[in-house]
């Protein structure tokens, strides 16, 4: 087993892309039923999706593999970044406790499973809060950041698992 972590800077020309911002619904993937799936813990619970719904969630794909990288230091407190934002996931407030954060964002952040990204104190005794739940990774905030406090960059994380040998020729009991 092992993990391999790689990030990698990148230039405008090799993340910004031409796609038009609309909020579209995940699809639920299908589950198997609650009692199939206590009865054997080796089944499969989530079953995945048909072809025609993987595809039209697929679509919703941005870059994802693409990540925001925020700079403390760089940032002068402009504001331009909340401003392009497309979901307001960007916030610049007094620093507090997450349940008073998540009610003074611009747009409030309900999803409690999801941490909030908060950045070290700025000059003016303001963070940056940006609620990764509904960030899109489109790049707007680097572009606009006149100093480029915010960045662009390619993210891969790879585990593997070690998973029992299978005999594919003896019939599966799943």
């Amino acid at each position: 087993p092992y993990t391999n972590l790689v990030s990698q800077k990148m230039g405008i020309h090799e993340w910004s892309y031409d796609s038009p911002v609309v909020v579209d619904k995940r699809y639920l993937v299908p589950h198997a039923e609650k009692q199939v799936a206590l009865s054997n813990r080796k089944v499969e619970v989530e079953l995945g999706f048909d072809q025609p719904t993987g595809f039209k969630e697929a679509q919703r794909c941005l870059n994802c593999d693409v990540q925001t990288v925020f700079n403390t230091s760089r940032c002068i407190e402009c504001d331009a970044c909340m401003d392009v934002c497309p979901t307001s996931c960007i916030t610049f407030t007094t620093n507090g406790e997450e349940e008073d954060l998540r009610a003074r964002l611009l747009a409030p952040a309900n999803n409690v499973t999801q941490d909030l990204y908060v950045s070290e104190n700025l000059p003016t005794g303001r963070v940056m809060v940006k609620d990764e739940d509904v960030c899109l990774h489109c790049g707007l905030c680097a572009e606009r950041c006149p100093t480029a406090a915010w960045d662009m960059q390619k993210y891969l994380y790879q585990v593997t698992k070690a998973t029992p040998i299978w005999n594919i020729s003896e019939p599966s009991t799943i």
